[in-house]
């Protein structure tokens, strides 16, 4: 069909002409000056250009109709690499829309593959195998930029670009408590548990594949740390957003190595089933061990029999070490010397990459073993849920080690093995048969462990290694006067005819955030000025002391064990979330803020146990010095205040 006098296509035209404007600037409304452009439309029409000062350009005497928009790709890509983003994502927190489409300007948001008139070269990436970061390049190889219908001439268009970043996970390497690590951390201990087919990210021809499987280690470092319209989350019990900021795409994590004992082209039937990761960028090394999560890794935790340390994790060679644990962890070396190595030497650049160890349950055993090996280069480790691994000569000669390791009230795994002497002649017998009759002895002589604990140690005995951070349940007691049935009022206020004193436990509990080592700081700085001010924070160090013994678990208000506190995706990370999110935004936690109201409120009740009030108003200033420092932390951390304000809006109070 011949076209129209009318038809607003019609590209031969001579009576209509057109123009076109277009202003771009990045997410913080600066505009992208200097850069070269080429308009094309479709009747062949060639127009060349550059971006003024303003980010402006304008070409005028164009036929109306469809029209493409493409800049120079290398000078877009290392432009945008230096530009910040916005903190909150997506187009609806956008400021440059309101203020163009205020003005009457046509907006749009567009990545730079959208404009790249071609693939631009990308410091450390092979694009013949990882494709092109996918949310930055939606269309890969397909570089025809920005179109314009016929309808958008003769106006101006704000375009927004978003930056060429990369998401980096914000971890603090430093020897005070951070939330925020234990949040983030406690993710990589979540993620590590995703099962994947183990690839090396260096040497596979087409990674394609493995970065689009989601759930995954390869996914989370190669996909979702690219994808800036959301932070990445861990898919587990809950959604989990990581905490993070955003870093030019050259400083991005790679490579993320996943490894897996079983997956080894040499492993052996029966052995272990260990598995981690690694993973580093320009200032980080995090590796995260996976806990139990097979019957193989059961076995490990049960082969629990002291035996004598290897050098290379204590020098002094005095401590003894759980045997199970132990071969998990140097089975690693053994099917992957070398990425073990690799390991040892990027940890050794202390000056300009900090290492990061965790894990949870049997992965912070691991865990704390590779840091305790990694020693001289400084690691700082966050455990949850954690049994014993060294006894007592090993924890106590690992003083200097950086290890938070959290507790959730009366999880059973932090109480195994027990902390008595744990040995048997029984466990020299060769083979499984030992391990077999070690650990029903000790089913055998359970009744006699209190009578054990409650002698003068013998041997060795298993103990804890770290600061404690205890999520601990707390009751307040009530307490009543019992008076003789004759006791006059008077009598009572004069406290005779008591013939003695009922206690109970009262409606409510409430559980606790507490970090011991925040007294234990303030007491060691300056000594008698710190004392005091401990005592002003109604801090009572004693009670802490008593509550929290070294190298043990805490002295808690549950009487039984409890098996189901101890997973982490619905227990420890929700409890941390629940936590980080009442301190930057209480208004988002109302569950937790009504029982830390009404705990506060049975403290000061007239029929509170004296003592036990004492005890958890100690608590209660522990928590709120906590939240001081970091409250205090955000205020002088511009980046780390941007990235809780995306955190926020991201997550939301979790049940526990």
């Amino acid at each position: 069909m011949p076209y129209q006098y009318n038809d607003p296509y019609c590209a031969d035209c001579s009576k209509r002409k057109a123009w076109i404007e277009c202003v771009l600037v990045d997410e913080q409304n600066q505009p992208l000056a200097g850069l070269s452009y080429t308009l094309k439309v479709r009747n062949g029409v060639i127009r060349k250009g550059v971006t003024d000062a303003q980010g402006y350009l304008r070409q005028e005497d164009l036929p109306r109709t469809v029209a493409t928009l493409t800049i120079e790709a290398q000078k877009l890509t290392d432009e945008m690499e230096k530009r910040p983003l916005r903190t909150l994502r997506g187009e609806a927190h956008s400021t440059v829309k309101p203020d163009a489409l205020l003005q009457g300007y046509s907006y749009r948001y567009a990545v730079i593959g959208e404009l790249c008139d071609k693939a631009p070269d990308i410091d450390k990436w092979e694009s013949a195998r990882f494709g092109l970061p996918h949310y930055h390049f939606p269309k890969e190889d397909e570089f025809n930029g920005l179109k314009f219908m016929g309808e958008d001439f003769n106006q101006r268009h704000v375009i927004e670009v978003c930056p060429f970043r990369a998401w980096s996970l914000i971890l603090n390497h430093t020897p005070d408590y951070d939330m925020v690590n234990a949040y983030n951390l406690g993710l990589m201990s979540l993620l590590v548990y995703k099962n994947e087919v183990m690839v090396d990210p260096d040497k596979t021809e087409d990674m394609r594949d493995f970065i689009n499987t989601p759930n995954t280690t390869t996914s989370f470092f190669y996909q979702q740390c690219f994808d800036l319209s959301q932070s990445p989350v861990i898919k587990d019990s809950h959604d989990y957003p990581a905490i993070v900021t955003d870093v030019p795409f050259n400083q991005r994590y790679r490579p993320a190595i996943f490894l897996d004992v079983t997956q080894s082209e040499n492993h052996q039937k029966g052995d272990h089933d260990t598995k981690l990761f690694f993973v580093e960028n320009e200032t980080q090394i995090i590796v995260a061990w996976r806990g139990t999560a097979s019957l193989r890794s059961v076995l490990t935790d049960t082969t629990y029999q002291p035996i004598p340390c290897p050098t290379t994790l204590i020098p002094e060679g005095k401590s003894n070490v759980h045997r199970g644990f132990l071969e998990a962890y140097q089975c690693v070396e053994k099917y992957f010397k070398e990425n073990a190595n690799k390991i040892k030497d990027l940890s050794q650049d202390v000056d300009n990459k900090k290492l990061y160890i965790c894990g949870h349950s049997l992965g912070g055993a691991l865990a704390l073993l590779h840091s305790s090996e990694l020693r001289k280069n400084n690691p700082l480790l966050y455990t949850y849920g954690m049994p014993r691994v060294f006894t007592i000569s090993g924890a106590k000669s690992l003083s200097s080690l950086n290890h938070y390791r959290h507790v959730n009230d009366a999880d059973s795994v932090t109480s195994v093995p027990f902390d008595t002497n744990m040995d048997s002649w029984l466990f020299e017998i060769g083979g499984g048969l030992g391990t077999t009759l070690g650990v029903l002895w000790t089913v055998a002589t359970l009744p006699t462990v209190p009578l054990q604990k409650s002698l003068p140690d013998f041997g060795e005995v298993y103990s804890h290694h770290g600061n404690p951070v205890s999520l601990f349940k707390a009751r307040q007691i009530g307490e009543e006067i019992q008076y003789s049935e004759a006791t006059s009022n008077f009598d009572k206020k004069s406290k005779t005819g008591v013939i003695g004193k009922k206690r109970w436990r009262m409606n409510g509990d409430y559980k606790f955030y507490l970090v011991p080592n925040i007294a234990n700081a303030l007491n060691d700085k300056l000594q008698k000025e710190q004392t005091s001010l401990v005592q002003s924070l109604g801090i009572d160090k004693q009670r802490l002391d008593d509550t929290f013994p070294q190298q043990n678990n805490p002295n808690l208000d549950t009487i039984i064990t409890m098996p189901l506190d101890h997973f982490m995706g619905s227990q420890y990370q929700a409890i941390i979330n629940n936590q980080l999110l009442f301190t930057v935004s209480p208004e988002k936690t109302p569950k937790h803020v009504g029982s830390k109201q009404r705990f506060e409120a049975l403290t000061h009740h007239q029929d509170a146990y004296k003592l036990n009030a004492e005890r958890n108003a100690t608590f209660i200033a522990l928590e709120s010095k906590l939240i001081q420092d970091i409250k205090q932390e955000i205020s002088q951390n511009s980046s780390l205040k941007e990235a809780l304000e995306r955190y926020k809006e991201e997550t939301h109070e979790l049940p526990v």
